[in-house]
């Protein structure tokens, strides 16, 4: 079993590119696993409809493999969100049942929209930094103001695209990412968006 207690209470991956982020995360939890890390949190699965312009959205908990539907079907022509919060909050609290100080590490999908209005993914967080549990969390870029606001100082950066291509590599820097980035790269507000960590 390989555990993690990085110096960062918060590793945030950021990236532009939502599917190619989703993808990412199931290997690397997949990676994790296979190694015998406690892990809790949730991962997004985003399952494309062919009469659908949305996609079905599910949230897989990394602690007991259960799946949570998150998105209601409006139709084949909606083009809104199609979130369900009050689903996508009982995923939240199944996840936040299996959280405990044996985790090694709270894997999040996504700092989205919910999460920047004040919801989501929020109390999780705050659970997990009360029990000394580390975090790794997606956050689009499109949200990191939001984000940074949210973490203040807590949290390191790093892009996706930063990362190597071989997910093993990719891994290893994750679980070090103290030691591998924060010395040459970290800047006053804790920051390595765009250090080169490969």
């Amino acid at each position: 079993m390989q555990s993690v207690r990085p110096d960062w209470s918060i590793t945030a991956i950021v990236y532009s590119d939502g599917a190619e982020f989703e993808s990412f995360l199931r290997e690397m939890t997949a990676i994790m696993a296979e190694r015998e890390m406690r892990l809790a949190g949730l991962v997004q699965l985003s399952e494309k409809k062919p009469d659908r312009v949305k996609c079905d959205m599910h949230l897989r908990d990394l602690a007991t493999g259960e799946l949570h539907g998150i998105s209601d079907d409006r139709g084949p022509h909606a083009r809104g969100c199609v979130l369900n919060i009050d689903r996508l909050l009982g995923a939240c609290e199944a996840a936040g049942a299996e959280l405990s100080e044996q985790t090694d590490l709270l894997v999040l999908c996504k700092f989205g929209k919910t999460e920047v209005e004040g919801g989501g993914f929020r109390a999780l967080i705050a659970k997990a930094l009360e029990l000394s549990v580390p975090v790794l969390i997606g956050v689009p870029a499109i949200n990191l103001a939001a984000f940074r606001e949210f973490a203040a100082g807590l949290a390191l950066e790093i892009e996706l695209p930063r990362l190597p291509s071989d997910r093993f590599a990719a891994l290893e820097c994750l679980l070090d990412c103290s030691s591998t980035v924060r010395d040459p790269y970290q800047s006053r507000g804790g920051s390595a968006v765009g250090a080169e960590v490969a």
